[in-house]
């Protein structure tokens, strides 16, 4: 029996597309049984299936899925199972068709969209604040909520309320970020798959509201030499093989912000997107939800960008907020790193020419510190800036000060003095690596049009087993690892033997991939992704 929507769906594909001289092959309609179960099928994926015209999208997509290569008419309706459909659809919400990810349940069913808080940011806030008691009020499953389940059950969201700007906005449950789709923007790594498993509990804590506090080895005073690195002995590891990390130090700091903006994960549609300047931009937005000894650091972080001058004015009234000499965070690529007449060193930000009026001096016993800490980083940056295949980003904790000496030709520029930092290499997508062969296998990916994600060492010892990236689009839901081996040294060749046992006993033998670079092969082809 044929439905009028059924008629629809046919009279669709029939519909001849521009640049066709003939018609493309008309597909059978989709049966009122075939309808149902597809609609049956779909409420397993969101319990509330969208608009018809979603719906028209989805099946569409799903039956012309079915019928590709289908031999003969009429093969569409039973060439697939229950569960492979289901996997189609799960695949064309991944590629956003009709918009699902970006979907949102408030509680009492109405639907939300994520993109409102740019696009109509007036019903952004009408709505959450409608919504706000009922949804404190709800029961669990009745709470607002996307469209990711886990195990069977609905993953709640919060609507939250800040009152330092007076607006209200959608947040992840404390703990629940690695629960969500990996396409999900709710979506947050798992801390136990990279160097954050390292540390005690009480060093990076999440609050309700999706914010986290952190507590740093450095102390955020506004006057004064800031408290040096803490360097006493760690505790004993509660985790056999593993220390244990009390304070998080700026290398922590600068790998916490790179991954809460988003920066640790890539997907084929963010080529051509991934900028320096917005890359600074999402490390900005990042850094309002972090906070360390009371202090959001967003008030003490200022990017340096080139072409931006709203950073530029922010570096500029941090210091005079801040009194006539204070510390802040500085963040930006590093274009150089010179010795000066006075035995120390400048280094030069992109874009600090850019209108920032500022001058950055790195004492010389922090610079020898900076390259003994970040020798990949250091061996960048004494290549010519042509050859460099790779950036380097800066986190710098400086004290910084306006000049004022009337006479000055300087005055009013700042002058700004490295006390600590950390140097991080990404490559030109981004993505931070640890080696020449990891960048190697990132750009690979990237190139292949793959969905990953690179975990980061945080302050984690060497003895701490991660993988060095997860493949996140093969037909594992919890990523497929991978790990690159480069080097030959006896000490490495134990970790590299504690590495692989540990991979065959946590994801069984072949069950992951691996890359032995020191042999000179050619890297093993990738694991293949769903279906697509």
């Amino acid at each position: 029996m044929l439905t009028p929507f059924s008629y629809m769906l046919r009279d669709a594909a029939s519909i001849p597309k521009p640049g066709f001289q003939t018609p493309p092959r008309t597909i059978p309609p989709i049966d009122g049984h075939l309808l149902g179960r597809l609609e049956a099928i779909e409420r397993r994926v969101d319990r509330q299936p969208g608009i018809a015209r979603r719906r028209a999208l989805l099946i569409l997509g799903v039956r012309d899925a079915m019928t590709k290569g289908a031999p003969k008419e009429g093969a569409a309706s039973t060439g697939m199972t229950e569960k492979e459909i289901l996997a189609q659809i799960r695949i064309l919400r991944e590629k956003n068709l009709g918009m699902t990810d970006t979907v949102i349940i408030l509680p009492g069913g109405e639907r939300f969209q994520l993109e409102w808080r740019r696009t109509d940011p007036e019903r952004w806030e009408r709505r959450l604040k409608a919504k706000y008691d009922e949804s404190r009020s709800a029961e669990r499953s009745d709470k607002a909520r996307c469209l990711c389940q886990h195990r069977g059950a609905v993953l709640p969201l919060q609507i939250r309320y800040r009152a330092d700007s007076h607006s209200y906005h959608l947040a992840v449950w404390p703990n629940e970020g690695s629960l969500h789709e990996k396409t999900c923007p709710f979506y947050k790594p798992d801390p136990e798959k990279s160097g954050r498993a390292s540390y005690v509990n009480s060093v990076i804590r999440e609050g309700e509201d999706g914010d986290v506090a952190v507590t740093l080895s450095i102390g955020l005073r506004r006057k004064g030499l800031p408290r040096p690195v803490d360097d006493t002995p760690l505790p004993a590891s509660d985790r056999p093989g593993q220390a244990r990390q009390r304070r998080m130090t700026p290398l922590g700091l600068l790998h916490l912000l790179w991954e809460r903006a988003g920066l640790t994960e890539w997907r084929p549609q963010f080529a051509g997107h991934r900028t320096s300047t917005v890359a600074l931009g999402r490390i900005a937005s990042a850094g309002t939800r972090i906070r360390a000894q009371g202090r959001l650091i967003s008030d003490l972080l200022c990017p340096v960008a080139p072409g931006h001058e709203k950073f530029g004015r922010r570096l500029h009234a941090v210091v005079r907020t801040e009194g006539q000499e204070n510390h802040l965070f500085l963040i930006g690529f590093v274009e150089a790193l010179e010795p000066d007449p006075r035995g120390n060193f400048t280094m030069a930000l992109n874009g600090q020419r850019d209108g920032y009026r500022c001058f950055l001096t790195v004492p010389a016993a922090e610079r020898n510190r900076l390259a003994r800490s970040h020798q990949l980083a250091a061996a960048t940056l004494a290549l010519p800036e042509a050859a460099r295949q790779a950036h380097v980003v800066a986190l710098l904790y400086v004290t910084a000060r306006n000049i004022l000496a009337p006479n000055s030709r300087w005055r009013g520029w700042i002058q700004a003095e490295v006390r600590t930092g950390a140097l991080m290499t990404v490559s030109r997508s981004m993505l931070p690596f640890e080696s020449s062969h990891e960048l190697a296998v990132a750009d690979a990916l990237v190139a292949a049009g793959r969905a990953f994600e690179k975990p980061l060492r945080f302050d984690a010892e060497r003895d701490l087993v991660f993988p060095d990236f997860i493949l996140q689009d093969t037909a594992r839901n919890d990523g497929y690892p991978m790990e690159v081996f480069g080097r030959t040294d006896e000490a490495y060749t134990t970790r590299r033997a504690e590495k692989e046992n540990y991979y065959d006993a946590t994801f069984g033998a072949g069950g992951w991939w691996s890359w032995d670079a020191t042999t000179g092969s050619r890297m093993p082809p990738f694991p293949s992704g769903r279906l697509r």
